[in-house]
């Protein structure tokens, strides 16, 4: 099997409906369907505006890279951008849903930067370009860590370092996180571009 990969600087963001299980067992079938469709709809129009690409899904899971080369440098910054206006859509899905939720639709995002491996793997018949790296596996486990901290957006340090001029962040939490061995600084964002 060939294996094409390519190692670059990325930023990687996954999102995720807080409660999804939740909501399932509460709606019908079509009703879980349309509800999953209305999230994923707003947040692949917010990745496909600020460029964002989306490389997996996984029921209410979606992961997206912000890896365009020649403006890698705003990559980490789109992200966030990305990411606030999710949460800013997400009320029209509380609104539209309130008659069969008795709670706010919240959507959480897990935001990471770093270099990553990306590069297609599978068989002949059926191959996926995916990032690989520890960079996806934070974006990951942040997103799961937004409700224990009672947020919707968690990214790290080196996201916060190259867009700490852009946004005004308060710092969650310092903690080791499952998967790694040294602890990590998490920030979220408390406003838009200052």
């Amino acid at each position: 099997m060939n294996v094409l990969s390519k190692q670059l600087d990325a930023t990687l963001l996954l999102t995720g409906v807080r409660n999804f299980a939740r909501i399932v067992n509460i709606l019908t079938l079509t009703e879980a369907h349309a509800f999953l469709a209305d999230c994923t709809q707003v947040i692949i129009d917010a990745a496909v505006r600020y460029r964002g690409s989306l490389i997996n899904t996984s029921g209410d899971r979606l992961h997206f890279m912000f890896g365009d080369p020649a403006t890698e440098f705003d990559n980490p910054r789109h992200a966030i951008k990305c990411a606030l206006s999710i949460q800013n859509t997400a009320d029209e899905i509380s609104v539209k849903w309130r008659h069969a939720l008795n709670f706010l639709v919240e959507i959480d995002v897990g935001i990471s930067t770093g270099t990553i491996l990306v590069g297609q793997v599978g068989t002949a018949s059926r191959k996926q370009y995916i990032p690989i790296g520890k960079k996806v596996t934070l974006a990951t486990q942040l997103a799961h860590l937004c409700q224990q901290y009672n947020v919707n957006v968690l990214l790290d340090s080196n996201t916060y370092d190259k867009t700490k001029d852009y946004f005004t962040f308060r710092k969650v939490a310092d903690r080791l996180v499952l998967g790694f061995t040294e602890r990590i600084d998490m920030y979220t964002p408390i406003s838009g571009l200052t």
